[in-house]
């Protein structure tokens, strides 16, 4: 700010200096034109100092401006960031508690994983702050070293939409939508034909011995939504015993559960709202 306050004089100054040297070329004798074009040219000179000199000040004055906006913005928000919606606002919960709560609810952890694995991906003061929110994507992960392909719970799997790279894809997330079901024989002779360079590919598969053929749009790497709903609508009604699809949002993804109304109504008594029915009609 000092720099801006000294550039902007030292362009002043040499602003009237070079009008005072233009005026007295005007003024005084000239034995042709080039005595006012010398004239012009100091004026000329003039002028961009000036409007250098304005420019240095203006700055000043819009620093200064922003010195007193940063300085207010260390006070504490009028609005605390907890009071973004959907955010936890009660106290902490312990993450045994959760762990045992989600378990009466019908969520348990895989046989062989342990709190210690979960604390090797988040610590427990995330688990805590967010109860409940943060433990059920991590029933939708898998563990984050090798060996891989060993999830936390056996009836969730966090589902990226934006999954496919080549033909298979729609295979393996199919058969990870059956692994929650409990019933992956229900389904074989699964195949897709996806590329990225068709409008759209054919999923087959046989259910309960009858053929299925689906059409789903090629947008990118997305897996198609609607392909994907008619594939679950169409694992709910031929397992038909009271179980549905319920998902919790988590971005570009969804982490899904295949669980009884009365279990997904226990799930969203813990943390209002998280799980929303999944492939409704």
């Amino acid at each position: 700010m000092r720099m801006n306050r000294i550039a902007a004089l030292a362009w002043g100054a040499a602003a009237i200096l070079i009008a005072y040297s233009s005026l007295i070329v005007a003024l005084g004798p000239k034995a042709d034109a080039s005595g006012w074009a010398l004239a012009l040219g100091f004026a000329v000179a003039a002028a961009y100092c000036v409007w250098q000199g304005w420019r240095e000040w203006k700055g000043l004055e819009e620093a200064s401006a922003s010195g007193l906006k940063s300085f207010d913005d260390v006070k504490p928000p009028a609005t605390p960031m907890s009071d973004f919606p959907g955010a936890w606002r009660g106290d902490p919960i312990p993450l045994e508690t959760q762990i045992e709560q989600l378990k009466q609810a019908g969520l348990t952890l895989a046989p062989g994983r342990t709190m210690e694995e979960l604390l090797s991906s988040w610590p427990r003061e995330q688990y805590e702050s967010d109860p409940y929110g943060l433990l059920l994507f991590m029933y939708g992960s898998e563990v984050e070293e090798e060996p891989w392909e060993r999830f936390f719970c056996e009836r969730g799997w966090d589902f990226d939409m934006e999954c496919l790279t080549q033909a298979g894809d729609y295979v393996h997330a199919f058969e990870r939508i059956l692994a929650i079901t409990g019933k992956p024989e229900l389904v074989t002779a699964m195949s897709d034909t996806f590329r990225f360079d068709a409008e759209a590919c054919e999923i087959r598969y046989t259910i309960n011995g009858r053929e299925r053929v689906l059409s789903a749009k090629v947008d990118n790497d997305w897996a198609d939504y609607e392909a994907v709903a008619a594939f679950a609508r169409d694992v709910e009604t031929n397992i038909g015993d009271g179980r549905h699809f319920w998902g919790a949002d988590n971005g570009q993804a969804v982490i899904l559960f295949f669980l009884t109304d009365a279990e997904a109504a226990k799930v969203n008594a813990l943390r209002s709202e998280t799980l929303m029915r999944y492939a409704t009609d």
